[in-house]
C-alpha cells in the first residue's frame, strides 16, 4: 500500500476537503440541446392546435367568433334580441363586402368591429351568417 506523507497507509487517510459523491461528468451543451428540442416539440404541439389544419371550414370558426360577438345582441340563432333578426342577411346585403363594412365599420347601435376583431375573424362571421342565417 501507498504510503500518506504523515506515515499512515491511505486507507485510513482523511480527505482535507469535503468529497462529493462520484457521478457521470456533467455534458452543459446538452442542457440547451434539451431545451430547444422541448421547445420545439411544444411550439409544433401548440400551432397544431392553432392552425385550421385545412379540414376546418371558415364557419366552424365563424360560429365560435360569432357566438362569442354578436349572439348577446342577435341570438344565438340570428333571431334578434337588441340587434336585428339577421335572417335573410345575404338579402340586407347582397354583396359579401357590404356586410364586412358594416360589420367593420359598425353603425346604427353596432360597434365598430374593426376595433376588436382582425378582418380574418369579421370575414370568417360574415360567412358563418350569410349561410347559416337564410
Amino acid at each position: 500500500m501507498a504510503k500518506h506523507r504523515s506515515g499512515g497507509s491511505l486507507q485510513f487517510a482523511s480527505a482535507a476537503v469535503t468529497m462529493h459523491p462520484v457521478t457521470l461528468p456533467e455534458t452543459p451543451y446538452l442542457r440547451p440541446l434539451t431545451s430547444l428540442a422541448i421547445l420545439a416539440v411544444s411550439l409544433g404541439v401548440a400551432l397544431s392546435a392553432c392552425s385550421s389544419g385545412g379540414g376546418e371550414t371558415p364557419s366552424a370558426s365563424g360560429s365560435d367568433l360569432y357566438a362569442a360577438n354578436c349572439a348577446r345582441c342577435h341570438g344565438s340563432q340570428g333571431e334578434g334580441i337588441i340587434g336585428p333578426s339577421l335572417a335573410g342577411v345575404a338579402q340586407t346585403f347582397p354583396e359579401e363586402d357590404g356586410q364586412i363594412a358594416f360589420v367593420s365599420n359598425g353603425g346604427g347601435g353596432m360597434p365598430m368591429f374593426s376595433e376588436i376583431l382582425s378582418k380574418a375573424d369579421i370575414q370568417a362571421i360574415v360567412e358563418y351568417t350569410r349561410s347559416t342565417f337564410k
